[in-house]
């Protein structure tokens, strides 16, 4: 019988946990679609304008990806098989890597599982104990549970503010390695980051800067290689994120950078070593969209001529292609979004602790 009741005190636990959601109105649901064409989703028997997608240049239905997939699957195989340090190392997992390191302009780059274990990896697998990491108020779950995971002093700055970032850079001397981590374009709000200024003070201040370019690949910069690429960054101590199931329409992310990093994250990335590799499938579609905006500008053009469009029926301000419409209210949010589903329109609603209440 003790068993037993502890087993059901646990899910009682369980249950109230639930019950907590629920009651705050935070309560989430999958809404499974059955077809997609264009921007349009079926669900049910509807289809819907899809607002809420990140394949922002459509690339996903693309014929160049969908032909590059099948055509690795008839070759490699539905699965890699094992880790990348174990048996699971294609040649065209090298040939991806060595396209994005050329695309990026870096000396080399990494491939990652999804862009979730490429932030948890990346600073797991340079940071360790009695080194500092200096991150944005707004930096994403990813990028957070990286910093809490590496064991290093994790150190919150105000959002986008250079002038707070260095002064607490400053008052936190450090004897080990000092990393400064933020996103370039936000992905709830949809502003920028003042990335010239942040490499700058890693300069200055004999830091590391690690970007999650994740919204701003295949958004900005020439041939889509993101908002790094638009200022004309570039610097060894510059480490720039990204990921491949967004605007390359596939799946998967890397880590573009400087040789000893790339080559430090194959040894101590744990996300990167302990995981098996990707499948043939989305290293080809990744590697043949970014052939594609090396050659075609149109869908990175029509993005922002339909961005532009946006902004002057909502009278927005926006800085990219990111347009937060904030309600201030999680239930409220919800009923509009239902509200502009029957009108046949997918505005998800993004409520706390996604976003701040």
């Amino acid at each position: 019988m003790g068993k037993f009741a502890t087993a059901s005190n646990a899910l009682d636990r369980v249950g109230d946990r639930l019950n907590q959601v629920r009651r705050l109105g935070l309560e989430r649901h999958l809404r499974h679609h059955e077809a997609v064409r264009g921007a349009e989703v079926k669900l049910g028997d509807r289809w819907l304008v899809n607002f809420s997608s990140n394949d922002y240049l459509g690339l996903a239905q693309h014929p160049d990806l969908k032909a590059a997939a099948i055509a690795a699957v008839s070759q490699y195989g539905t699965g890699s098989g094992a880790s990348r340090l174990v048996t699971g190392s294609s040649h065209l997992h090298h040939q991806l890597e060595t396209a994005i390191a050329r695309w990026k302009n870096t000396e080399d780059a990494i491939v990652f599982n999804s862009g979730y274990q490429a932030n948890q990896g990346d600073l797991v697998g340079l940071s360790k104990g009695g080194d500092a990491i200096f991150f944005d108020s707004l930096s994403h779950a990813s990028l957070r549970d990286g910093v809490t995971l590496s064991r290093a002093e994790a150190l919150e700055f105000p959002h986008n503010n250079v002038e707070a970032l260095e002064a607490l850079v400053r008052s936190h001397p450090s004897r080990g390695l000092k990393l400064i981590v933020t996103e370039s374009v936000f992905s709830m709000d949809g502003d920028l980051s003042p990335l010239a200024a942040l490499l700058d003070l890693a300069e200055r201040y004999d830091c590391l800067l690690v970007v999650d370019e994740a919204h701003g690949v295949g958004v900005f910069g020439q041939n889509g290689a993101g908002v790094c690429a638009h200022l004309n960054l570039k610097s060894p101590r510059l480490i720039q994120v990204g990921t491949c199931g967004k605007a390359l329409g596939s799946f998967g992310a890397y880590v573009a950078c400087c040789r000893p990093v790339a080559d430090l994250l194959r040894n101590r990335a744990r996300s990167f070593i302990y995981t098996t590799a990707l499948p043939s499938a989305a290293i080809a579609a990744t590697h043949a969209a970014i052939a594609l905006l090396q050659t075609n500008p149109e869908p990175q053009r029509n993005l922002w001529r339909n961005l532009k469009h946006l902004r002057s029926r909502l009278n927005l301000d926006l800085a990219s292609q990111i347009c937060p419409l904030i309600i201030g209210d999680a239930r409220r949010a919800v009923e509009i979004s239902d509200r502009l589903l029957d009108l046949g329109f997918w505005v998800q609603a993004i409520r706390p602790p996604t976003v701040p209440h």
